[in-house]
């Protein structure tokens, strides 16, 4: 018995509310004013992929922002900092926001809310870029970024690149520091982390 072929979805193109619906919800960041999308919306946008397959961490990316967060957490507890983790709304200015994949606040500047964070933290922690960066490199994307926090009020950010297996540490008005993944990552208030040890505690190793 012959079968035929479903026909394939109309691209989204065809459908100018439901694209423009889609290309909303694929905004990551707001830089005044100007949306930032996710790394791969383009895609999204033709059909190639879906919306889930670029908003989603890869497991190394999930596992080092969850195993990150606990040993901070642990640390920072005792000396008033709360620490949040997964995507966190930072409301840098109007029509200004930016997303941190690890946030530490001052208990003072923190509160349970609905609404992105209008206070900043002191330090936040990235994991890679999560930005479709158009006509700009990565690194450029990086160094904006890392300037708008500063501007906000921050006094350490500190940048995990997975590929590189490499750590940039940026203070206010210093040259950032580079680190391997087998040196301690000193954030603040004392606490502090190392990829390496958090690797080799757990059993795991990374795939090629």
């Amino acid at each position: 018995m012959t079968t035929t072929a479903a026909p394939a979805p109309a691209p989204v193109a065809k459908h100018p509310a439901r694209r423009a619906a889609l290309k909303k919800a694929l905004v990551y960041e707001i830089v005044d004013g100007h949306p930032i999308y996710y790394k791969g919306y383009k895609e999204v946008l033709s059909g190639i992929k879906t919306q889930e397959e670029i908003m989603g961490d890869s497991s190394l990316q999930a596992w080092l922002k969850g195993r990150i967060y606990a040993i901070l957490l642990k640390q920072l507890l005792q000396h008033q900092f709360e620490v949040t983790v997964g995507e966190q709304g930072l409301r840098i200015g109007k029509k200004h926001r930016r997303d941190a994949d690890i946030a530490i606040f001052r208990r003072e500047n923190f509160s349970l809310s609905p609404r992105y964070a209008q206070l900043p933290p002191d330090a936040v922690i990235e994991i890679d870029v999560d930005a479709d960066t158009e006509n700009a490199s990565e690194m450029e994307y990086v160094f904006r970024k890392v300037a708008d926090y500063f501007a906000f009020g921050l006094v350490k950010v500190v940048w995990v690149f997975t590929q590189e297996q490499r750590i940039l540490v940026f203070a206010p008005d210093q040259p950032p520091v580079t680190l391997t993944w087998q040196q301690d990552v000193d954030v603040i208030a004392g606490a502090s982390f190392n990829i390496a040890n958090l690797l080799a505690e757990s059993g795991l190793s990374i795939e090629p």
